[in-house]
């Protein structure tokens, strides 16, 4: 992955024109180049470049589940659609990389109200975007905070429940809202009153669109949210709880925008070792695929004069 950036010396070589006279750079570079990866709708992540990057990530963040070792419960299908390391779900850095890079501009702050693990927070840091995070159990808020603090990063973890952000957060204070909230009761973290990975689906969904939603008055105008989520089943019934659609239905009906529309696609890893069994007794296909759902709060016409761009000006790619 590149950053995109040109030298002077490589502009002044290796110029073409197009039909209509405008220079072209080296052909063979490709949107990558410019993007980190291709954006289109589907993002890969069991590709050799992603992989090898986020192992990188991961070695230097170093969380890998160490203030989840209380989890009270996993599901298989849970492990079949995170990224897991010790078989603990952890946010996928690349993933987090990408949104902050093509949402965000440098010293933007950005702010996750389900901040679960080191990840986001760390990126954000990383890439010079002042983080701010709300999280309910205090060993992982305490783990989140030292693992930024060991690289001096400009990072904030609270402890508390996010129902109660307005104590925290200022109106129209963030630039980027980006979060990967509970998936429901399919993992869960502690037996505290407030985790919503202990609700009913009734309660839970209460409460997660009090969250989201409140997210929107954060949220500065002509700027961008991030939600990554799946599908959760019935553990009783066995069909879809509706998660990614309500998740949609939250937010607009808060305000935001639905604006862009990404399947982010996790390695196979054990699914073979279920899917078969799942498919023949119950007609279940495999899920290896997460959503994630980008918001706009404000006038899209905007976002040229708010964003940089990310290919410079006459500068084209070739792939």
């Amino acid at each position: 992955m590149s950053n995109g950036k040109i030298g002077d010396s490589q502009t002044k070589q290796n110029v073409n024109v197009d039909l209509w006279g405008n220079p072209i750079l080296d052909a063979k570079r490709t949107m990558s180049d410019y993007f980190g990866v291709a954006p289109f709708s589907i993002l890969n992540t069991v590709d050799k470049d992603w992989q090898q990057r986020k192992q990188r990530w991961n070695k230097l963040i170093n969380d890998t589940g160490q203030a989840r070792k209380n989890v009270l419960a996993g599901s298989d299908s849970k492990k079949d659609v995170m990224n897991n390391m010790n078989g603990t779900s952890i946010l996928d850095a690349v993933l987090a990389e990408l949104m902050i890079k093509w949402f965000t501009e440098e010293n933007f702050k950005t702010f996750d109200p389900f901040a679960g693990d080191t990840v986001f927070g760390f990126v954000s840091g990383w890439l010079k975007r002042p983080f701010e995070g709300i999280e309910l159990r205090p060993e992982q808020v305490e783990f989140n905070q030292i693992q930024c603090n060991r690289e001096n990063l400009d990072c904030k973890y609270i402890c508390d429940t996010s129902e109660n952000m307005d104590n925290y957060i200022e109106n129209e204070s963030k630039d980027f809202i980006f979060s990967c909230p509970p998936y429901a009761d399919l993992e869960v973290y502690s037996d505290l009153e407030d985790d919503l990975s202990t609700m009913s689906h009734e309660d839970f969904f209460k409460v997660y669109k009090k969250i989201l939603q409140n997210t929107y008055s954060k949220l500065k105008n002509n700027r961008f949210a991030v939600i990554v989520t799946s599908e959760v089943r019935n553990k009783k019934t066995g069909e879809y709880i509706r998660l990614v659609p309500n998740t949609i239905n939250i937010m607009v009906d808060a305000g935001y925008m639905f604006y862009n529309d990404l399947i982010l696609v996790n390695s196979v890893g054990t699914l073979p070792m279920r899917t078969g069994r799942h498919m023949n007794a119950g007609r279940k296909v495999g899920r290896r695929h997460q959503n994630v759902l980008v918001f706009y709060k404000g006038d899209p016409k905007q976002i040229k004069n708010n964003f940089s761009e990310l290919i410079p000006k006459n500068e084209y790619y070739g792939g």
